[in-house]
């Protein structure tokens, strides 16, 4: 009975130090966040990757080290954004055995594999958990943002520009929180007024949470870009393929702006904005097609709508948009930044920007620009379309390429 009891223990040790592998290959990737259970064959595991440039290549890394520290079972994977769940990566315990014994390669993992969605059911086998390996709250991120404005709406100049360096301290001091504090320095321009002066940017505190079901929302305050300060909150909802998404947006905001010889001025009027928003995936050409529509920063109302295509880390696309009756379009991307890996080894940590993004109008003179109509605010400085994008048939496309490069 002595034997049989020991022999017990022995086997949970081992079960446990073999499922506690799986955590530590993930810390040595430099995941964060790392959370970890085992629930009648399945090995679950939670993580947030804050070390490689973009969603897919940070996931192939993660699949790929956690299945090193498997022996067995299933694992089931869910990637976090800010200690937020946004995708789920379930592999089979067949499909784990076939990989350990050499039958099949990472890239049939990558082909085979679940991706949705729907991490409702891994958290919850999560929540017990109290224990965090290399949590993230309360480390700093210094980014540095490349800030270009570009306008030929003038005739005695054939571009008004402007170059700046836009450094932002990131920080996030809770689940789902975000401090956000930036600087703009001007280098180069041949603007007046605010653009010669130093100024903020995007200063804020936003709170981000996920309830059942796949609806996510954020709520955010603070200075915005386009010279706005105040509050907006969204609610979306994401169907688990990620075909399709549904979401709205309000926000409330006045004028912001440093003016020579009087600082930061800061406007008492409040101005609201919403919409309503949709947005379809198609896998076949990686197409990402929005529309959306609603009430402007200054009270006109319309839709725009916009499509683009993801080549990899690169997202090229053009919009069009009907505003009180006026037409404009034209295009915008994101290009990624040198540098594919950051690991944060300390509490602070220097880092370029992921991507460099911008977009460009058609339509900049007359009364599209007279009266300010389709104007908007960023409430992130690193908003686009190629950093946070877990769109699930994205990722599995993407690593596949990836995989075809290393054979």
């Amino acid at each position: 009975m002595k034997k049989l009891t020991v022999l017990i223990i022995a086997g949970l040790l081992m079960t446990t130090g073999i499922h506690a592998q799986v955590a530590e290959k993930l810390k040595a990737l430099g995941m964060e966040n790392i959370r970890l259970a085992e629930t009648e064959g399945t090995t679950t595991v939670a993580f947030e990757d804050n070390v490689y440039r973009g969603t897919y290549r940070g996931i192939g890394q993660a699949i790929a080290s956690a299945l090193d520290g498997m022996q067995e079972g299933t694992l089931e994977m869910v990637a976090l954004e800010n200690s937020v769940p946004q995708l789920s990566i379930v592999l089979p315990a067949a499909l784990v055995a076939d990989y350990k014994t050499g039958t099949i390669s990472i890239k049939d993992i990558y082909a085979c594999m679940e991706l949705s969605y729907a991490t409702d059911e891994a958290m919850e086998r999560l929540k017990p958990v109290r224990e965090t390996v290399n949590g993230s709250a309360w480390k700093v991120d210094i980014v540095l943002y490349p800030d270009i404005y570009l306008e030929n709406s003038r005739f005695d100049k054939l571009y008004a520009y402007e170059v700046n360096l836009a450094p932002a301290v990131e920080l996030s001091p809770w689940k789902g929180a975000m401090v956000t504090a930036q600087v703009i320095f001007p280098i180069a321009t041949n603007r007046y007024g605010e653009a010669k002066q130093i100024r903020p940017g995007v200063i804020t505190l936003s709170q981000e949470f996920r309830l059942k079901n796949n609806f996510l929302g954020r709520f955010v305050a603070g200075n915005f870009t386009n010279n706005r300060i105040g509050m907006q909150a969204e609610m979306g909802y994401r169907a688990d393929n990620g075909r399709w998404e549904l979401g709205a947006r309000v926000g409330t905001t006045g004028y912001s702006a440093v003016v020579k010889g009087e600082g930061w001025v800061i406007g008492e009027k409040q101005r609201v904005n919403a919409a309503l928003k949709g947005s379809l995936y198609e896998p076949r050409f990686n197409l990402q097609m929005d529309l959306q529509v609603g009430r402007f920063v200054y009270g006109d109302y319309g839709v725009r709508g916009d499509c683009t295509r993801h080549f990899g880390e690169y997202a090229i696309g053009v919009y069009a948009a009907c505003i009180e009756g006026e037409v404009n379009g034209g295009f915008h991307f994101a290009i990624p930044l040198p540098g594919k890996k950051w690991k944060r080894n300390k509490a602070v940590r220097l880092r370029p920007a992921q991507y460099f993004a911008e977009e460009y109008s058609m339509r900049s003179w007359g009364t599209w620009i007279d009266d300010n109509l389709g104007a908007t605010y960023s409430t992130r400085p690193n908003e686009n379309r190629s950093e946070r994008f877990y769109q699930p048939e994205y990722i599995r496309y993407f690593l596949l390429k990836e995989a075809e490069k290393s054979q």
